[in-house]
């Protein structure tokens, strides 16, 4: 029997409630001022009023400006086609015309999905056995120094990184029973499989909404896993101009949580990130805020309870599924 972790490797940006650390600055207007972190309140208005971003609507524009400079200046990944993935990662040859589906190379499944910046890459690594964390312990500063240098030959640009986060990969297997059970799992010790670095991705200092690379390694010799969506970023035509501030949404938010949260204490951060447009048009964004509603724990005879992590998001104006843009159209 063997469990599993990956210490919330849920595209990291908001974990579990809403803005991310680099939007948490008193002197970040992309997000919520830091002294809003981890305040709950039944007061709805209130709760929205101290998680927005401080940015106008002028100095919004000028940020736009700064990404659509940025994104001009851009240079694709080194991996265009599937033929050179192939090379890149010494995958065996199979069909380099079928890009965007599943190629079985043997030691390895790889996607690639060259519109969409995507790259998919999964070793069957048989041979990996788990370590006591101690060990794995020492291996980290060489796995996090190989991922690095991945991310570097891929093309990553450094100013493009905005966050970086590293977990283990947990494991928990009780060897003497054949079926094991709660009680004798618990007993056992946890064990690492292995590392699993994320960068988070911004242009023009703008996180840009789902896209990333995530790199998972026995150790720094043997990958298991490269995910990466990082497509050349462009602005939907008119995005940069008639722009409003986030306070111009107050109210707007202020109904959905108070509806949604139903008089339980919450806390609420925002940060205003790049959302994809459409899916059909990779690489095409809009400014928009992204909202994180954390929910206060409720104290049970079991413990605590909390619905914490529900997340609104905000895009493009115009479609009715989506809401939020900071874009007047």
């Amino acid at each position: 029997m063997k469990t599993r972790y990956i210490a919330s490797l849920l595209v990291l940006a908001f974990a579990t409630a809403g803005a991310p650390a680099w939007a948490q600055s008193p002197d970040n207007p992309l997000g919520t001022p830091a002294a809003a972190v981890g305040k709950f309140s039944r007061n709805y208005a209130e709760a929205v009023r101290m998680a927005l971003p401080p940015i106008d609507s002028a100095e919004l524009a000028r940020v736009m400006e700064r990404v659509r400079a940025a994104s001009a200046n851009e240079k694709p990944l080194a991996i265009t086609n599937s033929a050179e993935l192939e090379k890149f990662f010494s995958l065996r040859s199979r069909d380099p015309d079928k890009s965007g589906d599943f190629v079985d190379a043997g030691d390895a499944v790889y996607k690639f999905e060259p519109k969409a910046g995507r790259i998919y890459v999964a070793w069957r690594t048989t041979d990996v056995k788990p370590v006591a964390r101690s060990t794995f312990t020492r291996r980290i500063k060489s796995i996090r120094a190989s991922h690095e240098a991945l991310a570097q030959k891929l093309g990553i640009p450094a100013e493009q990184v905005m966050f970086t986060d590293f977990r283990e990969i947990l494991t928990k297997t009780d060897p003497r029973a054949a079926t094991p059970t709660a009680a004798s799992v618990a007993g056992t010790p946890i064990m690492a499989e292995g590392g699993t670095t994320t960068l988070l991705r911004a242009v023009g200092g703008v996180l840009v909404e789902g896209s990333y690379l995530r790199m998972s390694s026995a150790d720094a010799r043997r990958m298991s896993l490269v995910k990466a969506t990082w497509p050349r970023v462009q602005l939907a035509d008119g995005a940069g101009r008639a722009l409003r501030a986030p306070k111009d949404m107050l109210d707007e938010f202020t109904k959905r949580i108070a509806n949604d949260s139903r008089g339980v204490p919450v806390n609420v951060r925002m940060a205003v990130v790049l959302r994809p447009v459409d899916p059909d048009k990779p690489g095409v964004y809009v400014p928009s805020l992204k909202i994180g509603v954390e929910p206060q724990a409720i104290k049970t005879d079991d413990g605590y309870r909390t619905d914490a992590g529900q997340v609104l998001l905000g895009s493009a104006a115009g479609q009715p599924a989506l809401r939020g843009c900071l874009w007047r159209r």
